[in-house]
């Protein structure tokens, strides 16, 4: 049996945060080990996860599920680095980020983000063709030298994958980074969109995920949460879980782990500086709304937050 505490916590999205959720609060918990380490479990159902409840149970009975297995990583890391009394970023440099856009981003945010220093834009689209296409060009008009990441979250058929990337204006295909899960995968269908041109991303769980690049005649680009897998390689884009600051800092720290050492030429920009995302609260405040690519850390010991994680009302696992 695990032992552990833990405390609840609601995050209020600013708007709709993919296409596949709308901008609806977000529950998830704050997990804290009998060793003093700290950790998030924050689930999303409608892309795949388990329910919160029965990631919590399976915790109660020790048999973790995904999130919760490395949520007690986390909890195992932090812990080890707050006894020491040393910060989890010492030493280490975390990559710095494109602008994480939501579903209903407008052009003076757009415009906000690039005045702050961002340069790309990972922006949640719908599978409304005609809007989309007539959207993206209308916000990346205001940022003529920004790249594009743009994210499905599998809603596309693969024909109206491949009728997206034809509709889109040849100026801006230029400009796009990188399609992320645009349907669901299968060697045919992506194979299909790479020979059309799209450059693609992956994120959501696909059977036979580690196969997927070797199936392709053109790599692509993998994002990673921390929340979720454990380990990769290659040069990933390491994003949050969207989720509270703690498990934001737990992104970061692993992927500023992954690239100590690592020529900053080919360290990717990634998907850190999400707590804009949703209503202030005083753990994004602590961090600072006033964003920019570069993440900022809320000081302490572990992943940080030390006073504010100690005043939490915690309870019995």
């Amino acid at each position: 049996m695990v032992r552990m505490q833990y405390t609840t916590y609601t995050l209020y999205p600013i708007g709709a945060l993919s296409a596949r959720s709308a901008a609806q609060p977000r529950e998830g918990v704050l997990l804290r080990g009998d060793n003093g380490g700290y950790a998030c479990l924050q689930c999303w159902p409608e892309l795949g996860d388990s329910p919160l409840e029965y990631e919590l149970d399976a915790l109660r009975d020790g048999s973790p599920l995904r999130l919760g297995a490395r949520a007690l990583q986390c909890i195992e890391l932090d812990g080890e680095a707050r006894s020491r009394g040393v910060s989890l970023f010492d030493g280490l440099t975390v990559p710095k980020s494109h602008a994480t856009l939501t579903v209903s981003a407008t052009p003076s945010q757009v415009y906000n983000l690039h005045q702050r220093g961002f340069r790309v834009g990972k922006i949640k689209v719908i599978p409304k063709l005609d809007a989309t296409v007539e959207r993206l060009v209308n916000l990346a008009s205001m940022v003529p030298d920004w790249k594009w990441r743009i994210d499905f979250n599998c809603t596309l058929t693969p024909a109206e994958a491949l009728q997206f990337w034809e509709m889109l204006p040849d100026a801006m295909k230029q400009r796009i980074d990188f399609v992320e899960d645009p349907c669901y995968y299968s060697v045919e269908s992506w194979q299909s969109l790479q020979d059309a041109g799209m450059p693609l991303g992956y994120d959501l769980p696909v059977p036979g995920e580690v196969r997927i690049p070797r199936c392709t005649s053109k790599p692509m680009m993998r994002l990673v949460k921390p929340a979720r897998h454990h380990s990769t390689s290659g040069l990933p884009v390491f994003t949050s879980n969207m989720d509270h600051p703690l498990g934001q800092c737990w992104a970061a720290y692993n992927a500023a782990k992954f690239y100590t050492g690592k020529p900053e030429a080919e360290v990717p920009l990634c998907g850190l500086v999400t707590h804009h995302v949703y209503r202030p609260n005083a753990f994004s405040e602590r961090m600072g709304m006033d964003i920019t690519p570069n993440f900022p850390l809320p000081g302490g010991t572990g992943l940080g937050f030390d006073d504010l994680l100690e005043a939490l009302p915690w309870k019995t696992l």
